[in-house]
């Protein structure tokens, strides 16, 4: 009777163990690798501050419906208003002359164009187009206000990882080392972590436990946020589109879950183009040519679960990576006489979501 396999004891067999380990979850954190192409400046601080302005506002709405005689006029910010203003209700065309501003109405001179004055809706926009001063008149009121200071705190990463000596010193079949395994994988872990925070994270400064979070581009993003509320249609996408595009560059990235990148294709497949190369962050991306911009789309392992309906349109130029201490990977760092080897990637870094209104949020995306 011939000998089998079965007959020969594992340990003389040559087993056919392949030389490769297999990861589930690739590294895909194209936000990062953006981000850090994109624009960076070095922190000086675990605090980094900055400032933003913006035309004074001329426009503002109606609270509560106005008969055509009523001359004053509750509004939700009085404080934009002068005397001498003229003010237009684009809905009814009339245009109104401000005599007088109170903490929430002005007082008005009705119909004082050509338009005759109506009836004013609940809500109704109001466009202040400018004063009427009379001839010899002295200088009106200003107008003036301070930029906006925004804050982002500085968070500190570590991802560690260690083999005993007895790991180091023994070989194994694969092609990497158990270390170089490790210091692989903890690699892809830790850009994920970055990615997660710049995205969902909330800025905090813990001062009694010493401890620092960065607010994600999510926590500043609050303008323009479309919800989709089920099946996402191209009309829908262009009024996203209509809505990201409003203020800031012409190219945005579009960073995208599955689910949301399945939606656009199913409708602009025709509309889609591959590109690569050096104006693409060193990513081969899909770009969408929007009537409003054009969109890079690339897709975020961290849209998933809870967020899978998700996506981001980024205005990259507005947004900075600002490392206190850049990613590092910090070898041998064990306690002297421990009969290991410790390594750990470490970053101390945050985000500047400048211009809040150059970015954009589509959410409630579900087929």
């Amino acid at each position: 009777m011939p000998v089998l396999t079965f007959d020969i004891d594992r340990e003389r067999r040559d087993i056919d163990v392949s030389k490769k380990i297999f990861e589930l979850q690739p590294d895909e954190t194209p936000f990062i690798v953006v981000l850090s192409k994109a624009r960076k400046q070095p922190a000086q601080s675990a605090e980094v501050v900055w400032w933003e302005d913006d035309l004074y506002p001329k426009w503002d709405k109606v609270v509560g419906a106005q008969t055509d005689t009523d001359t004053r006029i509750e509004v939700q910010t009085a404080s934009i208003f002068a005397v001498h203003d003229v003010v237009k209700v684009p809905r009814t065309g009339e245009v109104m002359l401000v005599t007088a501003v109170g903490s929430n109405y002005i007082d008005v001179i009705r119909g004082y164009g050509v338009t005759a004055a109506a009836a004013i809706n609940d809500q109704d926009w109001l466009l202040i187009i400018g004063n009427a001063m009379a001839e010899r008149s002295s200088v009106p009121a200003e107008r003036l206000g301070q930029p906006t200071k925004l804050v982002n705190y500085a968070q500190i990463f570590r991802t560690p990882y260690s083999v005993s000596g007895t790991v180091m010193a023994e070989r194994q079949v694969t092609t990497e080392q158990e270390r170089d395994r490790l210091s692989r994988k903890k690699a892809i872990e830790h850009r994920i972590d970055l990615e997660r925070a710049f995205l969902f994270g909330e800025k905090k400064e813990d001062a009694v436990n010493k401890r620092r979070m960065a607010g994600g581009v999510l926590s500043f993003i609050q303008t323009n946020v479309y919800d989709a509320g089920g099946t996402l249609t191209e009309q829908e996408f262009e009024q996203f589109c209509e809505m990201g595009f409003a203020y800031g560059s012409t190219r945005k990235l579009l960073v995208c879950s599955a689910r949301v990148i399945t939606a656009i294709n199913g409708f602009a497949a025709g509309k889609l183009e591959t590109v690569s190369g050096d104006d693409t962050y060193g990513l081969r991306i899909k770009r969408y040519m929007s009537a409003h911009g054009d969109v890079d789309i690339v897709r975020s392992r961290a849209l998933e679960k809870a967020y899978d309906g998700y996506a981001l349109l980024l205005d990259m130029e507005n947004i900075v990576y600002r490392p206190l201490r850049d990613t590092t990977l910090r070898r041998n760092i064990q306690n002297p006489g421990d009969d290991e080897v410790k390594d750990e990637y470490f970053t101390e870094a945050t985000i500047e979501v400048h211009l809040e209104k150059t970015h954009a949020v589509l959410r409630g995306v579900t087929g």
